[in-house]
């Protein structure tokens, strides 16, 4: 198949929207089909460095599109992101349009940034349009504002305002109306998408790992037990609740350590000085992706209370590790978590202090064998998640859709949860739980 990928965020070794973008692209070729991949200039000299080692990756057409009268330093976001996301989209058009004269692709991707926010301008083709997986659609309980400050209380707001009218904003609607199918993160995005595109939107989570290695599940945890979070150090992304969990615990030899750098790293330090276990928690700089699978493998579990994330790497990258996760009932992390590999906090009706206590109560529960069972499940259910396999459904998926004209209307939730529970009609890749 010939297939046109528009990547706008691209990089190897990098996580989050970048290695999306890098490992759907390479395993897409991988699967043997031909690749065009439109990706923003500013990780060019990363890219080019990558494949010059990477003999198997030749045969992928790369091509950077720039904007006219912005020029980009290399591995440096532009400022005002958004702006120049909108202009760069107007310049991959241009491209893939030059290129569709010569090429014919079967298929074109619009892969990152994978948000519902995000425009594409790639419907003016006069080729079938894949879009997502998006998300984006996630929001955060109204009694868990109450803890986030003044500033994040309102940015919370205008994020909902700004959801709410996804369907009301006439360039992103006029993309999502032109895809012939869209791969929605969870049900929450696909119920904020305007009605006439809800009919072609399957569920599908972006989260994936590209190498799936054997782990042996943990022979022995620490006493008493070592959590960590790993991620940004935003205000949406609940470490306060972390903190204030390890305070309920009253347990002074349980640690928390804290991985990233973020603009709420001060108060958070502050919040731990407040509660008085400033000693059990340690905070770390952001660090390689191989020092991180070396702190998962000294730690017992995976702490990420986050309030809307519509993926979670972070999640399924501990999961791989053999670490359990204890996250909310909330987005992307409680869809890839289960009974049989983390602890799943409900939210509905219960305060920041209230969400903290039952995690402290869970942990308080926790026995070794019960860990030990967690921590298999964890492998296990890392292991559904190949990328590559991935990568093929989807494709499969939204040609299969394309070719019956969605004259049945699409089976959005069985398609996701056929996958997880290892079905194989309609030849899908099946994994085991």
């Amino acid at each position: 198949m010939k297939l046109l990928i528009s990547s706008y965020a691209c990089s190897p070794n990098h996580g989050s929207d970048h290695g999306v973008g890098w490992n759907w692209i390479t395993h897409a070729h991988q699967h043997s089909h031909a690749v065009w991949a439109l990706v923003a200039p500013n990780h060019r000299e990363a890219i080019i460095h990558e494949i010059r080692k990477r003999p198997d990756l030749a045969g992928i057409t790369w091509l950077f599109p720039e904007v006219r009268g912005w020029p980009l330093r290399q591995a440096i976001e532009p400022k005002w992101e958004r702006t120049y996301n909108l202009l760069w989209q107007l310049q991959a058009l241009d491209c893939a349009r030059r290129l569709q004269r010569s090429v014919r692709f079967d298929l074109v991707h619009h892969l990152t940034w994978a948000g519902i926010r995000a425009p594409t301008f790639l419907g003016a083709l006069d080729t079938p349009l894949v879009i997502g997986p998006v998300g984006g659609g996630e929001t955060s309980p109204k009694l868990l504002r109450r803890d986030l400050g003044l500033r994040g209380r309102l940015l919370e707001e205008l994020r909902d305002a700004s959801t709410r009218t996804v369907s009301l904003n006439p360039i992103t609607r006029c993309g999502l109306r032109r895809a012939a199918v869209i791969f929605a993160s969870t049900d929450a995005t696909r119920d904020v998408l305007p009605s006439r595109v809800k009919g072609k939107t399957l569920i599908f989570s972006q989260v994936a790992l590209p190498e799936i290695g054997s782990v042996s599940t943990k022979a022995a945890f620490n006493k008493p037990l070592r959590l960590i979070y790993a991620g940004r150090l935003l205000y949406w992304k609940g470490v306060h609740i972390a903190i204030d969990a390890i305070a309920e615990m009253g347990n002074p030899d349980v640690r928390l350590t804290i991985v990233g750098d973020g603009r709420e790293r001060r108060s958070l330090e502050f919040r731990a000085k407040v509660r008085r276990i400033e000693s059990q928690v340690e905070f770390v700089p952001r660090v390689s992706q191989n020092e991180l699978y070396r702190l998962y493998d000294t730690h017992d579990l995976l702490l990420f209370p986050s309030l809307h994330d519509s993926g979670g790497f972070v999640v399924l990258e501990a999961m791989s590790r053999g670490l359990p996760v204890i996250c909310l009932d909330l987005g992307g992390p409680a869809t890839l978590a289960t009974p049989d590999s983390g602890i799943i906090i409900g939210t509905k009706d219960r305060t920041t202090a209230q969400v903290a206590q039952a995690i402290a109560a869970e942990v308080h529960l926790l026995t070794p064998d019960r860990l030990l069972l967690l921590s298999q499940g964890a492998i296990q259910r890392a292991a559904q998640f190949g990328l590559s396999e991935r990568v093929r459904a989807v494709y499969a998926r939204a040609l299969e859709f394309i070719e019956r004209g969605n004259a049945d209307g699409p089976d959005h939730v069985a398609f996701e949860s056929k996958w997880q529970l290892g079905a194989t009609r309609e030849g899908f890749p099946c994994a085991s739980d």
